[in-house]
């Protein structure tokens, strides 16, 4: 007696709907380790979460030179800015720049720190080269909660606030990041991986603005991270713009 082909789909779709969530990744890298796909210019790094000592953005609202988002290490030693990332990647930014080009990833304008500072600032004679550029980048957070998987984009971890008709407003944090490099290629040694405003310290920044002003103002939201101490998983995917 033949099974009916409806009868398949319905038993098929039974099945995945009582399955697990899926895993961010079909393997997952274990400390230090960056796992790399060509195919879906994807890179997948191994860290955790942090709880820091009080800083700009992290219990109440300000701007922020340092990352949310950054490594541990340098190839130089421990990352400068090690103690101040909520969520610490536990591998050098190098490897995620040279990750993030092994799988398709350019970047088109990058500068040292000394360049960078006379660039800075949104003025009446700012021109394109006064911002960071390269490849988009979408980031998100994966970890698991008991036998569940979650996983948000890193922008979700943030508000911000801007000044509407004199009145403040809080709404979504908006950022554009891109992949520039300039951190890894200038070994500014900071550790930053994705920076809430146009900086050269990191390798991927929100580049909506010139480089280093105007500063979003930004407030983490501890409600949406999981509990210090959680192992995470970051995903970077690139999308290429050639």
């Amino acid at each position: 007696m033949r099974t009916s082909p409806l009868l398949l789909l319905a038993l098929a779709i039974a099945g995945c709907a009582s399955d697990p969530a899926p895993a961010p990744s079909p393997a997952f890298p274990g400390s230090g380790e960056v796992l790399k796909s060509a195919d879906r210019g994807e890179v997948l790094a191994h860290g955790k979460v942090v709880r820091p000592a009080p800083g700009p953005c992290l219990e109440d609202w300000g701007q922020r030179n340092v990352a949310f988002l950054g490594c541990s290490q340098t190839t130089a030693g421990p990352a400068k800015y090690a103690d101040q990332f909520v969520f610490l990647i536990d591998c050098t930014t190098e490897q995620i720049h040279e990750a993030l080009k092994a799988v398709g990833g350019t970047n088109a304008v990058h500068y040292p720190g000394s360049e960078a500072k006379k660039r800075a600032g949104l003025k009446a004679d700012t021109k394109p080269e006064d911002y960071l550029q390269g490849d988009p980048v979408l980031i998100s957070i994966a970890w698991k909660e008991g036998a569940s998987w979650r996983e948000l984009p890193y922008q979700a971890f943030a508000m911000e606030r801007v000044a509407v008709e004199g009145a403040e407003v809080v709404k979504p944090w908006t950022p554009h990041f891109v992949f520039h490099g300039s951190g890894a290629l200038y070994a500014t040694n900071t550790g930053c991986l994705a920076c809430p405003n146009d900086c050269p310290g990191g390798i991927i920044t929100d580049n909506r603005n010139p480089i280093a002003d105007p500063k979003p103002v930004l407030k983490f939201d501890w409600s949406k991270a999981p509990p210090a101490g959680t192992e995470i998983w970051v995903r970077f995917r690139v999308i290429g713009t050639k």
